[in-house]
C-alpha cells in the first residue's frame, strides 16, 4: 500500500469515528441491550430512613417525578411502594426492615437502586438453645444490629416518663398481650425464653414441636413520636436440635442470608446465588426455642 492509499484509508477510519461520536451525542449513549442508558442517579428520596407517624399518614415521593417511565418495585416484601410512581406509604409498610427499592425503565433491562429503611425493631431469625445458655432474644433497632434502642439508661426501672421511655407488649387493638400468654419480655423488648418456657406459654409440660404466632406491639420515644408500631412473631419449641424439621433451618438460613446482604448492599451476590429460589418474605422472625442440644 502506497503512502496516498494509508492517507486515504487513515481520513476514512477518522470520518467513521466522528460520524459514531456524533450519532451518541444525538441519541445518547447506549446500553448493553442497545437502548439508551438511564441515570441511575435520579433514583432517590429525601432521607434513607422513614418513620410511621400516630397523627398522619406518611407518604415519601422520589426526589425526582419518574412516573411513566419504568417500573419501581422493592426487595424484600413488605416494602408499600406504588410500582408506578415509586411513592412509599411509610405507616403500611413492615418497619424495622432496610429495603431495595429497584427502579427499571421502560424497555430496558438496566436496573437502578437505592436503599431505604423504615424505622422499628426486627428479631433474628435463629435457634436458641436452653441448656446452652442461649436464653435472650433481643430486638434490633433500624435494621441496625448492635444500635441502641432510644430508651433512658434508666428505663429497666421505670423511673422515666412515659414520653420518654421504650414500651414494649402494650395496650393494642387486638387486646392481648403477649404477658398474658406467658411470654417475658423486658422494657426493652428482649425475651427471657427460658422463663418464657418455664410460665407455660407452651404447654405446663411443652410441647415438642409447638408454634405460636402472636403479634408484638410497642412504642419508642424516636422520630416515630411513640405511635403504635407492631411486629409479628413465629415461636417455635423443641426438645433437642435433632428435633428441628430441616426445612425450618433451611428457611432459617435463607431469610438470614437476605437480612444480611441487604444490610450489606451486596444484594447482587445473593441474587445471583439465589435466583431459583429467592427469599423475599423476612416476616414474621422465626424464633425456635430448644430445651437441650441433644
Amino acid at each position: 500500500m502506497n503512502f496516498k492509499s494509508v492517507r486515504f484509508f487513515s481520513f476514512c477510519i477518522a470520518c467513521l469515528v466522528m460520524m459514531i461520536g456524533c450519532k451518541e451525542d444525538i441519541e445518547g449513549p447506549s446500553n448493553s441491550n442497545g437502548s439508551n442508558s438511564f441515570n441511575c442517579d435520579q433514583l432517590s428520596y429525601s432521607d434513607t430512613i422513614f418513620y410511621i407517624s400516630a397523627t398522619e399518614n406518611i407518604l415519601v415521593n422520589p426526589q425526582v417525578n419518574l412516573q411513566g417511565q419504568g417500573t419501581f418495585d422493592a426487595i424484600p416484601n413488605g416494602l408499600a411502594i406504588d410500582s408506578n410512581t415509586g411513592v412509599i406509604d411509610v405507616n403500611a409498610s413492615e418497619t424495622g426492615l432496610k429495603y431495595k427499592v429497584t427502579f427499571t425503565p421502560t424497555g430496558s433491562s438496566q436496573i437502578c437502586e437505592t436503599f431505604v429503611t423504615i424505622g422499628g425493631v426486627n428479631y433474628s431469625d435463629g435457634v436458641y438453645v436452653l441448656d446452652q445458655n442461649q436464653i435472650l432474644a433481643g430486638p434490633i433497632y433500624n435494621g441496625v444490629p448492635g444500635l441502641p434502642l432510644p430508651c433512658p439508661d434508666d428505663d429497666d426501672d421505670d423511673s422515666g416518663s412515659s414520653d420518654d421511655s421504650c414500651d414494649f407488649d402494650v395496650e393494642n387493638p387486638t387486646g392481648q398481650l403477649l404477658e398474658d400468654l406467658g411470654f417475658e419480655i423486658s422494657s426493652k423488648g428482649v425475651f427471657d425464653l427460658l422463663e418464657t418456657v418455664e410460665n407455660g406459654t407452651f404447654g405446663n409440660i411443652p410441647t415438642n414441636g409447638e408454634v405460636l404466632d402472636v403479634e408484638l406491639f410497642y412504642t419508642l420515644p424516636d422520630l416515630s413520636a411513640n405511635a403504635l408500631n407492631s411486629i409479628p412473631l413465629r415461636f417455635f419449641y423443641y426438645e433437642t436440635v435433632a428435633d428441628i424439621p430441616q426445612s425450618l433451618l433451611d428457611d432459617i438460613e435463607e431469610k438470614s442470608e437476605l437480612i444480611n446482604e441487604l444490610r450489606s448492599g451486596n444484594w447482587l451476590n445473593f441474587r445471583v446465588m439465589n435466583e431459583t429460589r429467592p427469599a423475599r418474605a423476612p416476616r414474621p422472625p422465626f424464633i425456635v426455642i430448644v430445651a437441650r442440644l441433644e
